[in-house]
């Protein structure tokens, strides 16, 4: 919200839902919007309530990337008590009895309570810590959580509220809340219907068992010497060298980067011109990759970051004159531009290259939820319905299940999923999604993004990468092992032979199969 549309806490009194709630409240309030705004409840679609867009009190905490609000929106943490209550506006426009699901971080067994005008849900969280070998420090528990019973909703407005039933004492940062979604219970058979319409089949992900990722594009420098302008990159790659070192490694599939620390593009895209030119290239990189990949019986599929800044860092949400986000984005709050621009970007991309793009794994799903995934997706899979697709939710449970696979940041392979499962998790944050991680090999970036940088050693051992592999294997576990590239298609030495030395054990037990 902007400064002109937070109040006094005299102008919030006139306006809160619920006058009871006022004396539990007034010292420890946020700034809020003059009139809380209303989340309209449509009769046949998810109504998103998010967390950050509530009334809530204001030792609360936001959580952003660096020190202010952005296009990048987490959740709100440092949830402790009972007394610290989230609430929302609503409209519905049919009354009925609604399905509740929150996206919540809180240890297991924290009893939280939904409430509507009508009747009141309790639940108790059951994800364990989140861990993984990159986030091992990370203090969540995030899960997606759909509650049991329904809650009753008038027509017209009304007031949501959530609130813990017990203090949470554990944890640097308590407990924290994303959002909660609201479905008319009536429109859930047509609407799995709907989900199950929309996947495509990944078992080939099971034949595959593994892939190399490399970010590697317009913003890559050579192992020496200065950075070439834009598309030098990509006019000089060579295509044959990169697809004998991936196939070096047995790898069932490649991961590419279509776009990452700058919206570069490497191929001539019209749609991309029409909203910023200079950032495509004439040589249309990704069609001769995919065909060199596929001569090796390999699948390709790209990676895509929605378009950072053209800062050094990259992935600062933050627009700005003549930036890619500058043309995406009217404000953080509307996505209708970035939503218009990304389907016609996706639409004529997928067109172009048919089934020889296998996927796309969106990065950044802290940027994408929520928005029209249906209808995005339907995008994504223009010119081959079987193209299977993913959003990185980075710690978080998946934003939808509009979605195929796990995008898995971090994730190394696990366990928990039982190889019954085929590869498919059966429950937990990820359910329904095809099991898949992606993880730097090497570093001390995912690419090279500056002059002169040298490839640090591999994290795994080539024992332990190939311990990791054959374990993915047998669970059917995708695992894209990222590797950074220098702009010549060159890697470093030592990664490729734990590359070569896992994937060889892998192919000894499960013999790549014709894509």
């Amino acid at each position: 919200m902007t400064a002109s549309e937070r109040i006094s806490r005299r102008s919030f009194n006139r306006g809160v839902f619920g006058a009871a709630l006022y004396p539990l409240l007034a010292n420890s309030v946020k700034p809020l919007f003059a009139e809380l705004p209303h989340v309209n409840v449509p009769p046949d679609e998810i109504a998103y309530l998010i967390a950050e867009d509530s009334l809530y009190p204001t030792e609360l905490k936001a959580k952003y990337e660096g020190s202010h609000p952005g296009v990048k929106r987490f959740w709100v943490e440092n949830w402790r008590e009972p007394r610290q209550i989230f609430e929302w506006k609503v409209n519905v426009q049919h009354s009925g009895k609604y399905e509740v699901t929150l996206m919540v971080s809180a240890p297991p067994g924290t009893p939280i309570a939904v409430e509507g005008p009508h009747n009141k849900l309790t639940f108790e969280t059951t994800q364990p810590f989140y861990h993984d070998y990159w986030w091992k420090s990370s203090d969540y528990y995030w899960d997606r959580i759909t509650l049991p019973a329904l809650l009753s909703l008038p027509k017209g407005e009304s007031a949501i509220r959530v609130h813990l039933i017990q203090p949470v004492a554990v944890g640097e940062k308590g407990a924290g809340l994303k959002s909660l979604e609201l479905l008319n219970h009536k429109e859930r058979p047509a609407f799995d219907a709907r989900i199950r319409a929309f996947k495509s089949d990944t078992s080939w992900l099971n034949d595959a068992k593994f892939g190399v990722m490399c970010q590697c594009g317009g913003w890559t420098y050579p192992p020496h010497g200065p950075h070439k302008p834009w598309p030098g990159v990509i006019d000089q790659f060579d295509v044959e060298k990169y697809a004998a070192l991936v196939d070096s490694t047995g790898a069932g599939y490649a991961v590419w980067s279509a776009t990452w620390g700058q919206f570069l593009f490497p191929a001539p895209i019209q749609a991309i011109d029409e909203i910023l030119p200079g950032r495509t290239s004439k040589r249309d990189l990704i069609g001769e990759m995919a065909d060199a990949l596929a001569k090796r019986n390999i699948r390709l599929i790209l990676y895509y970051h929605a378009g950072a800044t053209d800062a050094p860092k990259g992935h600062e949400m933050i627009p700005g004159s003549g930036s890619w986000w500058s043309k995406n984005w009217t404000t953080p709050y509307d996505k209708s531009l970035f939503v218009k621009n990304w389907c016609a970007i996706m639409q004529e991309v997928g067109e172009r290259y048919g089934d020889r793009l296998a996927g796309w794994i969106y990065d950044d799903d802290l940027v994408y939820y929520p928005v029209p995934y249906e209808e995005m997706g339907k995008a994504a899979k223009a010119g081959s319905p079987s193209r299977i697709i993913s959003y990185n939710p980075w710690i978080q449970a998946r934003g939808t299940d509009f979605q195929d696979l796990q995008f898995g940041e971090g994730f190394v392979g696990s366990a928990d999923l039982p190889e019954s499962a085929h590869g498919i998790w059966p429950s937990g944050p990820h359910k329904g999604l095809h099991a898949h991680g992606n993880f730097q090999l090497d570093g001390p970036n995912w690419g090279i993004v500056r002059a002169d940088e040298k490839i640090t050693p591999p994290v795994f051992s080539a024992e332990k990468a190939t311990e990791m592999g054959l374990l993915a294997a047998q669970r059917n576990e995708a695992l894209s092992w990222n590797v950074e590239m220098y702009d010549d298609a060159s890697v470093s030495e030592d990664s490729l032979k734990v590359l070569q030395q896992m994937g060889s054990a892998v192919r000894k037990l499960y013999p790549k199969k014709k894509a």
